[in-house]
């Protein structure tokens, strides 16, 4: 089974990639939805976010939710709070992941959709690596776009991920350009996939 690492910073169009996978019909897991789902679902999580930043949850008693906006806005501006939450969801994540590639194990290709996969050693796990990209003035336009995103919000989350500069150098990722559109992203997609192929592992 080759395994596949789908990374890039914020706004790069990492999501539009993994999407043409699913499209080829490679199991893609989706480390932002399984973080998503785990602070809507797991009661320990909410239980250990709220006493430790009991202002990010809101509603009563019974139906307590994280709000999510309150608590990236406050990782965010703080390093030590990202860490703390990182070490809350990250061992859940790579359980979850765990069981998605022993669920697939006979497949011959999946992927892993990992925004911090650099970052957090998960690149190791991968015989290949597609580093998405694309020019800071469309990052910048893609992510502003997003709701409840501010110019500085854009630059703690970006200035917190690696450089492209810095993912390069760790390895040989095969970088995949979105700047062209979804047509030309998709060609250079199957390129790759063909590379993949020929090389027979």
């Amino acid at each position: 089974m080759v395994v596949i690492g789908i990374t890039g910073s914020i706004g790069m169009g990492k999501t539009t990639v993994s999407n043409m996978l699913k499209i080829l019909k490679i199991p893609v897991f989706d480390s932002d939805k399984k973080v998503k789902e785990i602070l809507e679902k797991n009661q320990k999580v909410r239980k250990k976010i709220a006493e430790i930043w009991p202002d990010t949850i809101s509603g009563n008693d019974n139906q307590e939710k994280i709000d999510k906006v309150a608590l990236s806005n406050k990782i965010f501006k703080s390093n030590s709070a990202k860490v703390k939450l990182e070490s809350i969801i990250h061992p859940i994540v790579r359980k979850e992941r765990n069981l998605f590639l022993k669920k697939f194990n006979g497949h011959n290709i999946v992927g892993l959709d990992v925004p911090l996969l650099y970052e957090t050693g998960t690149d190791k796990k991968c015989d290949y690596i597609f580093l998405v990209n694309t020019t800071k003035n469309i990052q910048k336009k893609r992510v502003l776009m997003r709701p409840n995103m501010t110019e500085e919000k854009f630059e703690l989350i970006n200035g917190s991920q690696w450089s492209f500069k810095k993912k390069t150098i760790n390895g040989k990722p095969f970088v995949i350009s979105t700047s062209y559109g979804k047509t030309i992203t998709f060609f250079i997609v199957l390129f790759y996939l063909f590379k993949i192929k020929l090389s027979g592992k």
